[in-house]
């Protein structure tokens, strides 16, 4: 049997396992999560009210889809840029500016007097919630010892997970009672907070870098990441059909676009100029980590995406019940990344992440062999038992991977990470839902009612989705057995 141990390495203090993170850095950290919960909570319960929205507005859906996907465009297009204004500024003033566009796209929705002043509220939420997730992933690496990341990243990943597991549940409730409008509203008070406290709070040190925005760099980066997601989003919401331009040229258009930025910013990055650093890569650990977090990110926002309409159209719960539904992953995923982080800073990322795949993966496919109509109660089981392996996987691949990097680029590895979750996302959305449209078209074309037609046609992502775990196993197995901090506080060693 194999003997996990974690050595502290020859450059690290022998006291740094009793090392504990200074009060203001922890009311710091404590703000700034609370801002990524209330970002992400927010982006959540818009995609539940989406359908009030269609009939209180008038418009159509493949007009109101715009309310969710400009909301992802713009988080694709700003998310890289992160890193460049981390260095740029101290980040008390790049979190400050951020939530005050936060709240005031907020208000802006909240008073929205039809379609367009809505959207454009929603376009100015994202900019300043695509600033403020890569802050937190930041300062918990920079700010937290060594001896103490996995437990606080593991605190971050309830954060981030358990959002949107609760936002269904939240706006369920909501919109049961009261106008959409109220969604924003119950927000809006709560971005205030934050915004104040954490103005207040965040007096973090740091040596801002004079250097000037490569504007190429933005533009490419803008067209690239926006043609990318917006392919996938088309694709995931079945507009491709009607589409003026094929969403396959728009993200072939995309990917070329990403390919000649990514080149740029590697020659940027010699003369330490690169809106996004490249550098990161060179790291094993963080390219093999942010391989897996691909492959599992694109399963989990697939399964967790589908699973909604899969119980209201094949089990007819109500959007009430639905929520309620989701409700118990929130509060899995919750216990089982504190006790997965515990488990990090005593043996590393490797174990855990084997572990998480092999129970997703088993999860998925067993997802993948329900039948319509089974109960429940199998189906919530299975659901949770899903959820406990993401929950092994959130919380080391992003300790792992941005644990490895030095300080300087610690704020890239943040946006690269970030712009990751972007891009899986729009890839998980787009993956099983194209997937279970083409397969359910079938089966309705074969006799089936469209209720059973939708859950076979899941099943058929389920296990495509379950492939992608399964070769995130083997990507796992590739992490290295020694995960370095270099300029973080040493190594974790796992023999």
């Amino acid at each position: 049997m194999a003997d996990f141990t974690m050595p502290i390495a020859v450059d690290v203090p022998m006291n740094a396992a009793r090392e504990r993170i200074a009060p203001e850095a922890l009311i710091a950290i404590v703000a700034l999560f609370a801002s990524t919960f209330t970002v992400i909570l927010n982006e959540m319960m818009m995609a539940v009210a989406l359908p009030r929205v269609m009939v209180d507005l008038e418009i159509t859906a493949s007009t109101g889809q715009w309310l969710t996907t400009g909301y992802m465009l713009t988080m694709a297009v700003v998310i890289p840029a992160t890193g460049f204004l981390t260095e740029r500024f101290r980040m008390r003033t790049v979190y400050t500016i951020a939530m005050t566009l936060f709240a005031t796209g907020t208000l802006i929705a909240t008073a929205a007097p039809g379609f367009s002043v809505l959207l454009i509220g929603r376009i100015v939420q994202a900019v300043g919630a695509a600033i403020v997730t890569p802050l937190a992933f930041t300062a918990v690496t920079a700010l937290v010892p060594q001896s103490g990341r996995g437990h606080m990243m593991a605190l971050l990943t309830i954060t981030t997970s358990a959002a949107p597991a609760f936002g269904p549940a939240i706006a369920g409730s909501i919109l049961s009672v009261a106008s959409w409008r109220w969604l924003f509203i119950a927000i809006l008070p709560i971005a205030v907070v934050c915004l104040v406290v954490g103005n207040r709070m965040i007096r973090l040190p740091s040596t801002p870098r004079i250097a000037k925005v490569d504007v190429f760099s933005v533009l490419l980066s803008a067209v690239g990441f926006a043609g990318v997601v917006y392919g996938l989003a088309s694709f995931g919401e079945g507009t491709d059909e009607h589409a003026v331009v094929s969403p396959w040229l728009v993200m072939a258009t995309g990917v070329i676009f990403v390919a000649l930025f990514a080149a740029r910013q590697i020659n940027l990055q010699k003369y330490n100029r690169a809106l996004l650093d490249m550098r990161p890569f060179r790291d094993r650990t963080f390219a093999t980590a942010s391989l897996l977090a691909v492959l599992f990110m694109t399963a989990a926002t697939g399964m967790m995406t589908l699973m909604p309409v899969m119980l209201q159209t094949s089990y007819g719960l109500s959007l009430l019940q639905t929520g309620l539904f989701m409700l118990p992953g929130g509060l899995t995923i919750t216990i089982v990344s504190a006790v997965v982080g515990q488990f990090y800073d005593r043996i590393g990322p490797r174990p855990l992440m084997i572990i998480g795949t092999i129970i997703d993966a088993a999860g998925l496919y067993f997802l993948s062999t329900l039948a319509p109509g089974t109960p429940i109660a199998a189906l919530l089981a299975t659901y949770m038992f899903i959820i406990v392996g993401q929950a092994c996987l959130y919380t080391p691949t992003l300790a792992a991977s941005l644990g490895s990097l030095n300080k300087q680029l610690l704020p890239h590895g943040s946006a690269i990470m970030n712009t990751i979750q972007q891009v899986t996302g729009a890839a998980g959305i787009a993956i099983v839902f194209s997937v279970m449209t083409a397969a359910s078209t079938g089966y309705v074309a074969g006799g089936e009612t469209v209720g059973p037609a939708i859950a076979h046609g899941a099943q058929q992502a389920y296990l495509l989705v379950c492939a992608l775990v399964v070769i995130g196993f083997f990507t796992a197995l590739a992490m290295p057995k020694t995960t370095t901090t270099a300029g973080n506080g040493g190594s974790l060693a796992v023999h």
